[in-house]
């Protein structure tokens, strides 16, 4: 009886120790996938960070690989607009913009829209970062559920107005904060291009918006699933 017992107790141990290898080269196999984008001229980092991620809380490797398909298929979306604007970017500067903009289009914008947004803006010399940081202030719009032609109205101004990158994106996420306001018509979009049209800057927009509405919880409605859920 004792030694079928340790037999037993063997045989588990055995599967254990055999199943820790498959997992390991499955992460490994997702990893040369990354490295294989890499290759490509795509950024690696946010693929590796997934993988990893993904690994870290126990997902199925299949689940992980396609969540690592879709920002891959992002990713090349926004390298190919990247590319057309700026062909002679650095690849420091260029890899930046690419992962702002793939982050832009996996929250919901579409390369048209991107590509219009770009249409909208009229400036000769727009960097693909400031049209990174549009699309993606743009999607916090699209988020809200608010017109996306007056969302991009809004972008397109804040570029022409020289917002820095960063401070689209914080125009965008006020914009989504303020989701109830913007959907019941206490506030506007066209009013706040406008604003932005007079020279007002991000600061004082913020500051503005913060002062006229307190703080509320977003219309509810049921998030959007999470690529790796």
């Amino acid at each position: 009886m004792k030694q079928g017992v340790i037999a037993a107790l063997s045989v588990a141990v055995c599967l254990l120790v055999s199943s820790r290898p498959v997992m390991a080269q499955s992460e490994a196999d997702l990893l040369r996938q990354a490295e294989a984008a890499a290759a490509r001229g795509l950024p690696v980092a946010p693929l590796r960070n997934k993988i990893r991620e993904g690994f870290a809380k126990g997902r199925d490797p299949k689940q992980i690989e396609a969540a690592l398909n879709q920002i891959a298929s992002s990713l090349e979306a926004a390298d190919r607009i990247v590319r057309e604007m700026e062909p002679g970017a650095a690849a420091a500067a260029r890899e930046s913009a690419v992962t702002l903009m793939a982050d832009a289009l996996l929250s919901g914008v579409t390369a048209d829209e991107i590509r219009e947004l770009q249409r909208q803006t009229q400036v000769p010399a727009l960097s693909s970062q400031e049209l990174a940081g549009a699309a993606k202030g743009l999607s916090f719009i699209k988020d809200a559920r608010l017109p996306v032609n007056e969302g991009t109205a809004v972008m397109a101004e804040a570029v022409r107005q020289k917002f820095r990158s960063y401070e689209m994106l914080d125009i965008g996420r006020e914009i989504k904060r303020r989701e109830a306001d913007y959907r019941t018509g206490r506030a506007t979009l066209q009013s706040l291009r406008e604003a932005i049209a007079r020279g007002t800057r991000p600061e004082t927009l913020l500051r503005d918006s913060r002062a006229a509405a307190p703080e509320r919880p977003a219309a509810s409605r049921p998030g959007a699933p999470g690529l790796l859920m």
